[in-house]
């Protein structure tokens, strides 16, 4: 996995959200009037609640006279309960937009990232259930964010109005629960960091597990993974909880901090009561108004320090994107464009797209070096594939075969050296346009749910005919374009597998007369007979193109014009 570099402390409020994610600072603007309208109502709402006590057991009033007051409380109540499914409304809809949006920013900058820098299984938990963990921050944190910064400020004014010494005790006391909630969230932070990189870990493990469960069943060491995967979990188990603990905890803690500011008001108001300071009906008013008032102050910062737990995961999810965002792309690459639309409409019917490179190239690796990350650097190398020529490595498994073909594609990056195409330097040249020069046959081509010619056709960025198609499965000895397959790769057997990309391959070069064929061990799973029968088909292919092929196959080797070992 890359390492990112040092996260800036963001705080509780990431300002990289609202400019990275449409739609947020209008959210925001909803918010803030939500928050103005909810401080209104809370005011109104107490007002009537004092006055209606105060009017029914001090001042003798009726019901009748209390009837508007009643009918007034009840429509504060309605009126609140409106704006919390507005407020809820208001937020999945944010969070959708965000949640979309930073999938799409994510995947366009993956797309020009060198590949192999990150684990599929890592992404993909980022990328879904990462992501998707911002509805909390959208849906309960920022709210209550807002509601923070407008009710105390409303409430406080009314109290010094009404009585201002219980207006003091709240501005004195009121500072302890942020300062609380900080240094609890800070800790909290930091935990929701290692448990979000507990769940990529597992992710990471699962993905790995099952991509390589063939080969553990076939070599009868599937069953012994239950341990690991136990241990992973149960580490994954003890984090969750430590967790929960640490937010019930910080939840009890702000609790208590807000409920002994409370009794203190409560008490400095009980005994102006007793000792006649608030006489009478309209004293009585004035001390429940305080009291009604004074925990509504202390609310909005207790559910903030609350919802922030619900939220850390979702900010640190939004951590590991951002990351993203930030990386350098790969040398030559341009942001992607718009998507098409989809289907076979959206398609061009262009029948040829001439490559950037007009003629087969010469290409040099001048003391290449690439390493991994927890492994010692490759040997480092200098070859030159002759322009126009078969050239085939042969070198030790382990040895970079595969990072070479990869390299030239600007899949991997060189550490130290450089590789050229007719003496220029790679990474002074269009990435994107040397792609369209070069036909690649991984090691494990890459399939679709669709049937055999639909993985074929995936070949060129048109819709080819069909009996392009069934040239390009002819020659490749590939199974009936008809056939139904699955992405897993459920419907083929390996060597099919490996036919159906040697057709791929085969009519990229057709279509697109790309002078640069990359092979990765393309008859790695086939019998004697039909290998022979593949490259006896493969060889027109080869005329006037720089071809590349790493194998270890002696029916392979015997067609190269040049063999390379090291």
């Amino acid at each position: 996995m890359t390492q990112l570099a040092p996260k800036p402390d963001t705080g509780a409020f990431d300002r990289r959200l609202l400019h990275r994610a449409e739609g947020a600072k209008v959210y925001i603007g909803v918010c803030a009037g939500l928050g103005l309208a909810q401080t209104a109502l809370v005011i109104a709402g107490a007002w009537l609640m004092s006055a209606l006590i105060a009017g029914a057991f001090a001042g003798g009033e009726d019901l009748a006279a209390l009837g508007p007051r009643l009918i007034g409380l009840a429509a504060v109540l309605a009126a609140r309960a409106l704006l919390a499914s507005v407020q809820e409304a208001a937020a999945n809809r944010a969070a959708a937009g965000v949640k979309s949006g930073l999938r799409r920013q994510a995947l366009d900058k993956l797309m020009h990232l060198p590949s192999g820098t990150r684990h599929t299984g890592e992404t993909a938990n980022l990328l879904v259930r990462g992501i998707d963990a911002l509805d909390a921050y959208f849906a309960r944190y920022l709210p209550q964010l807002v509601l923070a910064a407008v009710v105390p400020v409303g409430v406080l004014v009314v109290m010094l109005i009404a009585y201002p010494p219980a207006a003091l005790i709240v501005l004195l006391t009121l500072p302890l629960i942020p300062l609380f909630g900080i240094l609890i969230g800070r800790y909290t932070k930091a935990r929701a960091e290692r448990q979000w990189a507990s769940t990529s870990a597992l992710a990471h493990h699962f993905a790995d597990l099952v991509a390589g469960l063939p080969t553990l069943k076939a070599f009868g060491r599937a069953a012994k993974q239950a341990g690991a995967i136990q241990a992973t979990t149960g580490e994954y188990r003890r984090r969750s909880m430590s967790l929960l603990r640490v937010a019930f905890c910080s939840a009890l803690v702000l609790e208590l901090a807000a409920s002994l500011s409370v009794a203190v008001v409560a008490v400095t108001v009980g005994v102006q009561l007793v000792e006649g300071g608030l006489a009478g009906a309209a004293g009585l008013q004035t001390a429940l108004l305080v009291l009604i008032l004074a925990p509504e102050a202390y609310l909005p910062l207790r559910n903030v320090g609350a919802h922030y737990h619900a939220s850390a995961e979702g900010l640190a999810a939004a951590e590991q994107v951002f990351g993203i965002l930030a990386e350098a792309p790969e040398p030559g690459a341009e942001p992607a464009p718009e998507a098409p639309q989809t289907g076979a409409a959206a398609l061009p019917s262009a029948p040829h797209i001439a490559p950037p490179l007009r003629r087969a190239p010469t290409i040099m690796f001048r003391r290449t070096v690439f390493a991994y990350p927890g492994r010692d650097p490759l040997q480092e190398l200098s070859l030159t594939v002759p322009a126009a020529q078969t050239t085939v490595l042969t070198a030790r498994s382990g040895a970079g075969k595969s990072t070479l073909l990869a390299a030239l594609l600007g899949f991997r990056r060189p550490v130290d050296g450089s590789i050229a195409f007719d003496g220029t330097d790679l990474t002074r040249l269009d990435l994107e346009a040397i792609r369209r020069s070069v036909a690649w046959l991984p090691q494990k081509p890459v399939l679709i749910d669709g049937t055999v010619a639909d993985n074929v056709r995936l070949a060129v960025p048109y819709e080819p005919s069909d009996p392009a198609v069934a040239k390009a499965l002819a020659a490749a000895h590939a199974p009936d374009g008809r056939r139904r397959v699955a992405a897993s790769g459920a419907g083929l057997s390996a060597g099919e597998a490996a036919r159906v990309g040697l057709a791929r391959l085969l009519l990229r070069a057709d279509l697109l007369d790309t002078p640069v064929l990359l092979l990765d061990e393309p008859t790695a799973h086939l019998d004697a007979d039909t290998e022979r029968a593949v490259l006896e088909s493969f060889e027109p292919y080869r005329e006037n193109r720089t071809v590349l092929i790493a194998s270890h196959r002696e029916a392979v080797r015997a067609i190269a014009d040049r063999e390379v070992d090291w």
